[in-house]
């Protein structure tokens, strides 16, 4: 996830992955680009390009492809989750006095943070990300969240 603000007061962070999303708009393009070709030059196989090498990476686009942002916010005292596809948005409010930490859920040798909120005796664990990413990537993210959160307990204490 990319940093956006790193504030006492406010942590905002995102991911959206522009490098996935622009391959598959290039490869939809070109096989248009081929496609469109071969239909002015006559062949009627240009049509058949068109609508099937278009629309494999066009699904995978529409399936794959979402921009997800985490606000955790001092002021309002809320973590914000946000999800956009081009299905629709998600946003999801929970209280900043249950957030518990941020951590990492791994599958092989891939990870993801998640956060761990606790609201009414229970436990629940809510992802940043949907997929799971290979590197250093998702650490350094719940590092930096749980840094974050330790120094906006320290100023809460700092106060009383």
């Amino acid at each position: 996830m990319t940093v956006l603000r790193n504030l006492p007061e406010q942590l905002i962070l995102a991911h959206a992955p522009w490098h996935m999303g622009g391959f598959l708009i290039a490869c939809i393009v070109a096989c248009c680009a081929a496609g469109t070709a071969l239909l002015f030059s006559g062949e009627y196989a240009g049509l058949l390009t068109v609508l099937l090498l278009t629309s494999i990476p066009g699904a995978l686009f529409a399936l794959t492809i979402k921009r997800d942002q985490v606000i955790f916010d001092v002021v309002a005292q809320t973590i914000t989750v946000q999800r956009q596809t081009l299905w629709g948005y998600t946003c999801r409010i929970y209280p900043l006095g249950a957030f518990k930490g941020a951590h990492l859920q791994e599958i092989a040798d891939t990870s993801r943070p998640v956060i761990q909120i606790a609201q009414d005796g229970s436990g629940t664990i809510v992802p940043l990300i949907q997929s799971y990413m290979s590197g250093n990537s998702p650490c350094d993210c719940v590092a930096l969240i749980n840094a974050w959160h330790m120094n906006w307990r320290r100023s809460i204490h700092a106060q009383d």
